[in-house]
């Protein structure tokens, strides 16, 4: 059996790692606010939507592509799943405070964007010359520390166009 092929819409999933500054009050007596710059992880949540295929689909949904991008879902952005809140594994760099309501944080770096990661696609499938992207790709996703292979895309809108690799 082979692996299915990415279309517009299935879902990309992963973890983003991201700088963050804002405020936070320090574990000292008595608690000042300070300003703070760390790290922290967000959720990617989003989709393949764009820079698809232009002229060969599966039942009417473009193919993705290694050229493709990916893009936060609806209310996933800095209100949803990469807003303050939503911020895990904060890495403090200066100075160490406690976590909860007294940290008060903003990612710094540009969100929503993911790319198919290098190396992945199909190696004979091609689309004007770009290898189609298949079930399981690594994508990489917004990142402030630029990692690689963040996230990953499912194939959900079909599910009977495979390729075997």
């Amino acid at each position: 059996m082979g692996t299915l092929i990415v279309v517009d819409g299935d879902k990309v999933e992963g973890t983003d790692n991201h700088n963050v500054t804002g405020t936070g009050v320090p574990s000292t007596t008595p608690p000042p606010t300070v300003p703070i710059k760390a790290t922290a992880d967000f959720d990617y949540k989003g989709s393949m939507t764009d820079e698809l295929s232009e002229f060969v689909s599966i039942n009417g949904s473009v193919i993705a592509l290694v050229t493709s991008k990916s893009s936060l879902d609806p209310g996933e952005d800095a209100i949803g799943g990469h807003a303050a809140i939503s911020a895990k594994n904060i890495a403090e760099v200066v100075p160490t405070v406690t976590t909860g309501s007294e940290l008060i944080i903003k990612i710094v770096d540009p969100i929503g964007i993911g790319i198919p990661s290098a190396g992945v696609g199909s190696s004979f499938v091609k689309i004007d010359g770009d290898s189609v992207l298949l079930d399981g790709d690594k994508i990489d996703t917004c990142d402030g520390k630029s990692a690689t292979e963040n996230s990953t895309v499912t194939a959900e809108e079909q599910d009977f166009v495979s390729c075997s690799e």
